[in-house]
């Protein structure tokens, strides 16, 4: 008998598998995990913890492997035209010149800053209620969570990064309006890299000191210690500014 039809759901929900999509499409191994998974401000199941590279998630194998897993280095790769673009509208076409274009940059850097803590705090963290949505609460952080040395699954696969970038630029471009979005998505973009190689880097690097050490630290503890806290990845601005923050050390 296989190990997925022997485990049950976590106490108070009914089983994923109950649904004849989710048969369709999900691998057993991932509907066996969510089953077991007692939601995102859990600790990671003891099963889970021994499957420290991950499990399979899609039962097609072609959408397992274009759409399930992404390379870290392909971040900078799937963004660099919109950087690119920003810096060709605002410098090359004269939009906003180099200080102006530097200065919108900057800008989205910060707002990166800032969505980031809001996606990681009020969607990630979001639990939603029913099967379905604690397949969804699953697929969008709680894999994360309880496989969180997934080397493949640390930055987002394309469809989802696909899907974010185009509502995020197009909310830059009500706002900043055709003038300048260009500029500020390209900092915003940028910001968003760097997020996903500090995220990779605190999963998979061992610094003994420095900042580094510290970034470690702190999102480790976010994992391991106090679910509900210390949001910020790539800083802990936005921790402070809603009192999120608590101290890696303790």
């Amino acid at each position: 008998m296989s190990t997925s039809s022997t485990v049950l759901p976590a106490q108070g929900s009914a089983s994923v598998r109950n649904n004849r999509w989710f048969r369709r499409i999900y691998s057993d191994e991932l509907l066996a995990a969510v089953d077991r998974w007692e939601g995102i401000n859990a600790k990671p199941h003891a099963e889970s913890r021994r499957k420290r590279e991950g499990i399979r998630i899609f039962r097609d194998s072609i959408v397992e492997k274009l759409f399930s897993k992404a390379h870290p280095v392909m971040p900078i790769v799937w963004t660099a035209p919109f950087m690119a673009l920003g810096l060709y509208r605002g410098v090359i076409q004269g939009r906003s010149g180099g200080l102006g274009t530097l200065g919108l940059v900057l800008v989205g850097v910060f707002l990166w800053s800032f969505l980031e803590y809001l996606l990681h705090r009020g969607l990630f963290h979001w639990e939603l209620k029913g099967p379905e949505g604690k397949m969804l609460s699953f697929m969008l952080h709680g894999y994360h969570h309880e496989f969180p040395d997934d080397r493949m699954r640390l930055v987002a696969p394309p469809l989802m990064l696909f899907v974010l970038g185009a509502v995020v630029g197009y909310l830059h471009y009500l706002v900043f309006g055709a003038q300048y979005w260009a500029q500020v998505f390209a900092g915003t973009t940028i910001g968003y890299v760097a997020y996903d190689w500090i995220h990779y880097y605190t999963h998979h690097f061992h610094p003994k000191a420095g900042l580094g050490s510290w970034l470690r630290r702190y999102h480790l503890r976010h994992h391991f210690q106090e679910e509900k806290t210390r949001y910020g990845i790539s800083s802990p601005l936005w921790d402070h500014v809603f009192r999120t923050y608590r101290s890696p050390n303790g």
